[in-house]
């Protein structure tokens, strides 16, 4: 029969303990060490979320490109901000559209104890949750970032 074996059932293994981290991940650094490794500076960032809300049609009626940057560029700094966290969940999705972040580890890093985060690369920001998930060089870096991620 096809499901009729002798394997013996595998034995579960005891989780890793969790790396306690000096320097708790924020979710501001997040966005920023996302920022800096994708090569954008606050303003790039400002003008894709505002191409964004155009094409989805969600500016408000008769504003403008540059004061749609203006309020996009406003929020993007105010969520960098040290101790800083988005009031809606909604810039967080906007922001995963056109930057290469997990919004699951984002709210992780905002709702959560640091006992509770995910690892994230203290050089780039990438965490266990990407899609190229990193393979880590020491215990806040990914194999691409060790030397700029062992200072933090």
């Amino acid at each position: 029969m096809y499901l009729d074996h002798d394997f013996a059932p595998a034995t579960r293994r005891a989780a890793l303990p969790r790396i306690r981290d000096d320097v708790p991940m924020t979710p501001d650094g997040y966005i920023r060490l996302r920022r800096i490794s994708a090569g954008l500076s606050q303003h790039d960032l400002a003008q894709r979320m505002a191409a964004l809300c155009i094409h989805l049609n969600e500016r408000k009626a008769g504003q403008r490109m540059p004061d749609l940057v203006a309020d996009m560029l406003t929020e993007l700094r105010r969520i960098e901000q040290p101790e800083t966290v988005a009031d809606q969940h909604e810039t967080i999705a906007r922001l995963a559209a056109v930057l290469p972040i997990d919004a699951d580890v984002y709210w992780q890093l905002a709702d959560y104890a640091p006992e509770r985060h995910p690892r994230v690369c203290r050089g780039c920001g990438t965490s266990a949750h990407d899609h190229d998930a990193p393979r880590w060089a020491t215990r806040t870096s990914c194999e691409r970032c060790a030397p700029a991620g062992d200072g933090l």
